[in-house]
């Protein structure tokens, strides 16, 4: 069984130099301290990450919520999670998430894009993925409309 949790990075500042540099505003860090405890039950083998600012400082804080709860997970920065990045280029390169959970940290409007995908098959999302919110989902192999949404919730 493969599963996979999909996080929105927390509410990040309106401006910065470039999109890419935006950090979180303290409602974003206050909104991810919220939501760990939702993964604490059955927390993420790894944690996978935009490299994006506020995708980053949304996976770190993760990462130190699930320490403060006796769980060590890495954090590994990806490419192709990016908001315009396409859902369906990740899925190709998918590699299975080896025995337990994984967290994919991203943006909008991929992650919305995604978690359609995965479930009902195309990219009109029906599911608008909130600042901070995560979304649970299992499924038996990883393609477009195989996946089942196991929970959401938003801070």
């Amino acid at each position: 069984m493969i599963h996979l949790y999909l996080m929105r990075h927390g509410h990040a500042v309106g401006h910065a130099p470039t999109d890419d540099q935006r950090p979180l505003s303290e409602t974003g860090r206050a909104e991810v301290a919220a939501m760990v405890a939702k993964l604490l039950p059955v927390p993420p083998m790894e944690i996978q990450a935009s490299p994006y600012l506020r995708a980053r400082q949304t996976a770190e804080l993760v990462h130190q919520g699930l320490r403060a709860g006796g769980v060590e997970v890495p954090v590994v920065i990806r490419d192709g999670m990016t908001p315009e990045a396409d859902p369906g280029q990740w899925l190709a390169q998918f590699p299975g998430n080896g025995g337990g959970p994984l967290l994919l940290v991203t943006h909008n409007p991929f992650v919305s894009s995604l978690l359609s995908l995965l479930t009902q098959g195309h990219y009109q999302a029906d599911i608008g993925m909130h600042t901070g919110s995560i979304a649970s989902l299992t499924a038996t192999v990883m393609g477009p409309g195989t996946a089942q949404l196991q929970w959401y919730e938003a801070p």
